[in-house]
C-alpha cells in the first residue's frame, strides 16, 4: 500500500511541475494578447477537475494521467497561439512589404522565412489533438525562435519604410522627367514646326 502511495507522491510532484511549467509558458504569452491564454487557462481547469476527482476517489489513478495530460496540453496550447499569432504578424509583414526589395535592409531575411516556415509546419504537424500536449517543449523553442524573427522584422519597419519612400521618389522623379521631356518635345515641334 506504501508503494502505491509514495508512486502517487511522485506523479503528483510530476503534475506540480508540469503545472508550473504551463503556467510559465501562459506567463510568457499574456504580453501577446490576454485572448490567447484562454485555451491553455481552460486546460489547467481541466486538470485541476481531474486532480479533485481524483482527491475524492485516490483509488482512480486514471484522474492522475488524465491531469498530466492536461498540464502537457495547457503548455502547448499557450504556445500554439503564440506561434499563430506570430504567424499572423509575419503575413501582415509580407502584406505591408510585398513591393518592396527586403533583403538589401534584412540580408539575412530568406533565412528567416525558412524557420518561420519551420514554426509554421510544426504547427499544421501537431494536428491530432490527444498527442499535441506531448510536443509542448518543441513549442516553446519554436515561439521563441519565431518570436525573435518577428521582432527582427517588425524593427525594420522603418528602414523599409524609408525604402518605399525612396522608391517613390524616383518614380515620380522618373515621371516628372518625362513629362518635361514630352513638353520639350512639343514644344519643339511647336517652336519648329508651327502650324500652318
Amino acid at each position: 500500500m506504501n508503494n502505491k502511495s509514495d508512486d502517487d507522491q511522485e506523479l503528483l510532484a510530476y503534475i506540480s511541475k508540469l503545472f508550473r511549467e504551463a503556467e510559465i509558458a501562459i506567463k510568457e504569452i499574456e504580453d501577446f494578447g490576454s485572448e490567447l491564454v484562454v485555451p491553455a487557462i481552460n486546460q489547467l481547469r481541466y486538470c485541476g477537475n481531474h486532480l479533485v476527482r481524483y482527491l475524492s476517489d485516490t483509488g482512480n489513478k486514471e484522474e492522475l494521467e488524465d491531469s498530466v495530460k492536461h498540464c502537457k496540453r495547457a503548455a502547448y496550447d499557450a504556445y500554439e497561439s503564440a506561434i499563430v499569432y506570430h504567424l499572423l504578424e509575419f503575413k501582415k509583414f509580407k502584406e505591408d512589404y510585398r513591393k518592396v526589395q527586403i533583403t538589401p535592409v534584412i540580408p539575412d531575411y530568406a533565412d528567416i522565412q525558412q524557420k518561420i516556415k519551420q514554426a509554421r509546419d510544426f504547427i499544421r504537424n501537431n494536428n491530432e489533438s490527444k498527442t499535441r500536449g506531448e510536443f509542448y517543449k518543441d513549442g516553446r523553442k519554436h515561439l521563441q525562435l519565431l518570436a525573435g524573427n518577428v521582432e527582427k522584422l517588425n524593427s525594420n519597419r522603418d528602414e523599409l519604410n524609408k525604402a518605399i519612400r525612396k522608391e517613390r521618389t524616383a518614380l515620380l522623379f522618373q515621371v516628372i522627367c518625362g513629362i518635361a521631356a514630352i513638353a520639350s518635345i512639343v514644344t519643339f515641334i511647336i517652336i519648329y514646326f508651327p502650324p500652318t
